[in-house]
């Protein structure tokens, strides 16, 4: 017989827990995409794409690069950024979305959509997907802050600036 339940193991809890607080963070490092490629302020980013999920976020932050930096090298690197942000979001989901439960004579166990209940992830395989969520977070603000796309958004700029003037 199977009845709801939570791993006893601590540290798959925990992993667990991270997994849920990474992706919060990959979120926000995609409202602050927002930010940058729109020109706006942090609060204006943070209104605008306030209970956005992931998929709408991404696409947001596709729509406004495409616009800003056209098809370029840039665009393409951020769209691969995207991307895995996609795979990491949908094995979040997975997982967060699963019934985790605890069988009689088994022990616990978990069921992903369309799958049987089976044995639980280790606790070295959440905190991977959580370590993936925390590694797609900050590939995007590097490239933001101080990498490819700060430098392809800075060429985009300069151009305005000069029609501006003249």
């Amino acid at each position: 017989m199977i009845y709801p339940g939570l791993p006893e193991d601590q540290a798959v809890l925990a992993a667990i827990g991270k997994i849920a607080v990474r992706h919060g963070q990959l979120d926000h490092a995609l409202k602050m995409a927002v930010r940058s490629l729109a020109g706006v302020t942090i609060a204006e980013a943070e209104n605008a794409t306030a209970r956005q999920g992931s998929s709408q976020l991404r696409e947001r932050v596709r729509k406004l690069a495409r616009k800003r930096l056209g098809e370029s090298e840039a665009l393409i690197r951020l769209e691969a950024i995207l991307e895995r942000s996609r795979r990491a979001t949908d094995k979040r989901n997975d997982l967060l979305h699963a019934v985790w439960a605890y069988e009689l004579d088994v022990g616990p166990v978990v069921r992903t959509e369309g799958t049987e209940f089976g044995p639980i992830p280790t606790a070295a395989e959440l905190e991977a997907v959580a370590n993936d969520l925390d590694q797609i977070m900050k590939d995007l603000n590097s490239a933001r802050l101080d990498g490819f796309l700060r430098d392809a958004l800075a060429i985009a700029v300069a151009p305005r600036r000069a029609e501006r003037q003249e």
